[in-house]
């Protein structure tokens, strides 16, 4: 199940921000006076960079589902280092005293399985006796990881800044402001 969530995700994400980019690139044409390529098509370019830089991790995923990047040692694909020292027990609790007692699916992970074929990897923590998925956080993250994190967010970053730059944010708010210290003049006048 896991595998088609990342499959529509990727979908719904491609088409949208293909939608977006095409919009953005579009609205180019209110810019025409603009005296540089980059001023007319600067919003359209970064919205493109954002894209690509937020679909990275979604790639990473689809890639991984479909065995093209494999899970192993350096460069994998995996988001999170297999020996991570944060465990969580897995709900609900199965007493083990070996990996092979917390499923019969290999998740690709060294020494992970899971219940059911594309379910949440596990493996036995011997120290408690329960199976345990490693804790999914920052201080669990590969190499990969922390690069397919840090592009989604700066991607995000990005994207605000190209859509407030397309939407003319900046200029909007200077109008206001000027139309605000009118009124302001007007009614101590």
């Amino acid at each position: 199940m896991r595998h088609l969530g990342h499959y529509i995700s990727f979908g719904v994400n491609l088409v949208m921000f293909g939608f977006v980019c095409t919009f953005i690139t579009h609205q180019a044409k209110r810019r025409r006076a603009m005296p540089t390529h980059w001023l007319r098509y600067g919003p359209a370019y970064l919205a493109a960079l954002a894209a690509l830089m937020i679909m990275v991790d979604q790639t990473r995923h689809v890639l991984q589902d479909t065995d093209v990047w494999k899970s192993g040692p350096w460069p994998g694909s995996s988001q999170y280092v297999d020996d991570c020292a944060v465990r969580v027990p897995s709900v609900p609790f199965t007493n083990c005293t070996a990996t092979a007692d917390c499923g019969s699916f290999p998740c690709g992970h060294l020494g992970h399985v899971s219940v059911v074929n594309g379910s949440t990897c596990r493996s036995c923590d011997e120290e408690a006796g329960v199976c345990a998925e490693s804790a999914e956080s920052f201080s669990c993250l590969s190499a990969v990881g922390w690069a397919c994190t840090a592009l989604t967010y700066l991607g995000f970053c990005v994207f605000f800044f190209a859509s407030f730059w397309n939407a003319n944010l900046v200029g909007k708010l200077r109008t206001i402001a000027a139309k605000w210290e009118a009124l302001r003049e007007g009614e101590e006048g």
